[in-house]
């Protein structure tokens, strides 16, 4: 099973409502994937235990070097989603 972190500030709002269009876009696909929700002060590198994290705020550098990271905030918008769902289905593969 993949595991999928959905980072933003406050790890309620936004992170939410990317659930939602995630987990139906995997269902769809047949992509077997836990989902998670975090806000940003929660990750730390070393704790990290993601395939992929999608993200709507700015992730640390050190995070974002090590760790394969989706721009979370076209999923919110519609502009980019097609691209943003590809890059997704990409990184779990």
């Amino acid at each position: 099973m993949k595991k999928v972190y959905l980072v933003c500030a406050s790890g309620i709002a936004t992170s939410s409502m990317l659930r939602v269009k995630i987990e139906e876009f995997f269902e769809e696909k047949g992509i077997d994937a836990m989902v998670t929700q975090f806000r940003i002060a929660e990750l730390s590198p070393d704790r990290i235990d993601a395939d992929v994290i999608v993200a709507t705020t700015s992730i640390p550098p050190e995070i974002e070097e090590n760790f394969h990271c989706i721009n979370g905030l076209p999923f919110l918008t519609g502009v980019g989603e097609e691209e943003a769902f590809n890059q997704l289905e990409e990184a779990l593969k």
